[in-house]
């Protein structure tokens, strides 16, 4: 292929082999809950089951996503078929994304019902809505190619990141022992993450957009961005395509899904008793936020 260029070959092998060893990671942390699961009280078995398959989810989409990357709004791809379509490819996303923040939905609202921290409660339950939101602003950019969309997706994931990052340290002076080593490395992976979207990511989209409008705003219509994106994919190797992707790919892709595994075997205590109204989250609420 002309212009194709080794720094991205290389850079391709070597995410999807990490994508291989997350999914061997993934697999030997599940089995090891699994058999510990005979000696677990009702609540915590229930936690690590979602955990896993919520976990689950998020690694297989990354590897799916590491093995064949595609930037959406261009319709850049490594890769030139039908699975490469960026319909496929933002649907897969979707699923592994809303499984990720269900992640620590759960931890969070776990945590705070064990603390007792009634605000706590409720940014959990906030955070999955934020990221469904988040999740139909992309589908916006990846119909229409339109970037405004994928602005103002990842501003809302730099929101709710910053929401958690508040949360855990609002949690922490009163941890200890081991959740208060997660907690501590949770809150610097999760406010790093809210500096890379707010320096990082967030910029590159609006660039993207000025660009589009200032070259005339011509975007597709839903209809056919809809079928634009089932149909049309461009096979391109070239470094400057890729360019402003390789960051934030194997950041996501790789330890994202390190930090996903890790949520399985997040550290719990005893379900605090029910302590009146204004601190109750029911189990119902957190049956709501899993399904997810």
């Amino acid at each position: 292929m002309a212009d194709e260029s080794t720094a991205v070959i290389v850079w391709w092998v070597t995410l999807a082999a990490l994508s291989v060893g997350n999914i061997v990671a993934w697999a030997v942390v599940a089995w090891g809950v699994r058999r510990e699961m005979a000696t677990a009280d009702g609540g915590t078995r229930r936690f690590r089951r979602l955990q896993v398959i919520l976990s689950g989810l998020f690694t297989f989409g990354c590897a799916y996503r590491s093995f064949l990357p595609r930037v959406e709004g261009e319709r850049f791809c490594l890769y030139g078929s039908w699975v490469s379509s960026v319909f496929i490819a933002r649907a897969v996303a979707t699923v592994a994304e809303l499984a990720m923040v269900a992640q620590w939905a759960l931890l969070l609202s776990r945590w705070a019902r064990e603390q007792r921290v009634a605000w706590v409660l409720f940014i959990a339950r906030l955070l999955v809505p934020l990221i469904v939101f988040a999740e139909i602003c992309s589908w916006y950019t990846t119909l229409t190619t339109d970037y405004f969309g994928a602005v103002i997706e990842e501003s809302t994931w730099a929101a709710a990141a910053t929401l958690l990052t508040v949360s855990l340290v609002g949690l922490f002076p009163q941890t200890s022992g081991v959740r208060r080593t997660f907690a501590g490395v949770a809150i610097v992976f999760n406010a790093a993450y809210v500096v890379f979207m707010c320096t990082v990511d967030v910029p590159m989209y609006a660039l993207r957009w000025r660009r589009g409008q200032a070259e005339g705003g011509h975007y597709l219509t839903l209809d056919e961005g809809l079928h634009d994106s089932l149909t049309r994919w461009i096979v391109t190797r070239r470094l400057a395509d890729w360019r402003e992707e390789i960051a934030w790919m194997t950041l996501y892709f790789v330890v994202g899904v390190w930090i996903s595994i890790a949520l399985i075997r997040a550290p719990l205590g005893d379900h605090p008793p029910h302590v009146g109204a204004q601190v109750q989250i029911t189990e119902a609420a957190g049956s709501r936020v899993s399904d997810f």
